[in-house]
């Protein structure tokens, strides 16, 4: 018996288990969101950072991830010891899982320092670290392709 392709997509499509999309703004944008950010990227925040917006895309193929949030001004020199800063990808950040969110303005960053960069098992991350309101803010986003 011979199966049509598009059968095969529709039946293969409905047997993937795929997880849920997740969004959270102020206040719900705790530590357990920022640990998770930090087990899939490796990117880790000092106390006193405060989440701004969160966004986990899980119900796809791929999972996604897109984060906002402030670090304290005194921690700005630590935060850029991180490795995706000391050995990532100079480019200018280009894939970001929350632009159409309206907390993430990544264009808005001033002083703006741009890190890229490939993680095990077909990951990637990048992260832009900039002044926003006077405050540092961090933009990263995260994908598994």
């Amino acid at each position: 018996m011979k199966i049509s392709p598009i059968l095969f997509f529709i039946c293969l499509g409905g047997c993937l288990d795929f997880g849920q999309d997740l969004e959270l703004i102020p206040p719900d944008v705790t530590d357990k969101e920022l640990t998770e950010v930090t087990r899939r990227t490796g990117i880790e925040f000092p106390e006193g950072t405060i989440g701004l917006g969160y966004l986990f895309q899980g119900s796809g193929i791929d999972d996604a991830l897109a984060l906002k949030a402030s670090i304290p001004n005194e921690e700005r020199l630590d935060f850029l010891k991180n490795e995706i800063f000391e050995n990532g990808d100079k480019s200018k950040c280009s894939i970001q899982i929350g632009r159409e969110r309206a907390w993430w303005k990544l264009e808005e960053l001033k002083e703006r320092v741009d890190r890229k960069m490939d993680l095990p098992k077909g990951r990637f991350v990048e992260c832009a670290l900039g002044k926003e309101n006077g405050k540092w803010t961090v933009y990263v986003s995260w994908m598994s392709t």
